[in-house]
């Protein structure tokens, strides 16, 4: 699970020259951390033109997962968020720099995590725009995250063996970084697991520091 760039290209007047015109947005930090204070993340317009850009929050539901089975929730259909991000809209000026507020609403007993989405919105009666008209225009989308972490921080790793391989649980209140498995005598690559979160590794022999040997079978 990472911070995230999504290409959005839109064809203006149905025809597509050589030529796009980009916004370059830009969002620092690319992970926020967030416990009991609001905290701001800085937007920039890195390209040549003014950009109107909406600001969307939403809770990641299953952290950890691969980006295609992720699970989202958005802020605004939660009726006591936790969380929350202002403003929801911006415009930006070529080189200019704004930020955006994160505020915590209520505390939480575990870590959650969540993605705050900028998109970049065409304004074709911008006349701005017009010299682009007949080109491709690219928009990007960009995802940063934000960990919402509680008062009291345990990290800490349990991990239970099954008929496919291994399931890692983070048995404390904060995500747990795991690192130097072994996979049927392969190294895999890290990868974080969250508090009621579980992830099934699956192989025939799992090797984690501190944690028992897991046997599977393979079906």
């Amino acid at each position: 699970m990472k911070p995230f760039i999504v290409c959005l290209v839109f064809i203006l007047c149905g025809l597509a020259l050589a030529s796009p015109a980009s916004a370059l947005i830009n969002v620092t930090p690319s992970v926020t951390e967030v416990w009991d204070k609001p905290v701001t993340l800085d937007i920039s317009n890195d390209g040549d033109r003014p950009e109107f850009v909406s600001i969307s929050l939403s809770r990641l539901l299953n952290p950890g997962v691969e980006f295609a089975d992720e699970r989202m929730e958005a802020i605004v259909q939660v009726t006591q968020p936790k969380l929350y991000a202002t403003p929801f809209k911006l415009m930006l000026a070529p080189g200019q720099s704004k930020k955006i507020t994160i505020k915590p609403l209520l505390p939480v007993a575990e870590e959650q995590v969540y993605r705050i989405d900028i998109k970049p919105v065409v304004n074709l009666i911008d006349p701005k725009l017009s010299s682009v008209a007949g080109n491709v225009v690219v928009n990007l989308a960009y995802s940063s995250l934000v960990r919402h972490l509680p008062e009291k921080e345990t990290s800490t790793l349990a991990v239970k063996c099954e008929a496919d391989g291994a399931r890692f649980f983070a048995s404390g209140t904060t995500r747990f970084h795991v690192k130097d498995v072994t996979v049927d005598g392969k190294a895999s690559e890290p990868f974080n697991v969250y508090p009621g979160v579980p992830l099934l590794v699956k192989g025939t022999s799992i090797k984690a520091p501190k944690q028992p040997v897991c046997t599977g079978s393979t079906r």
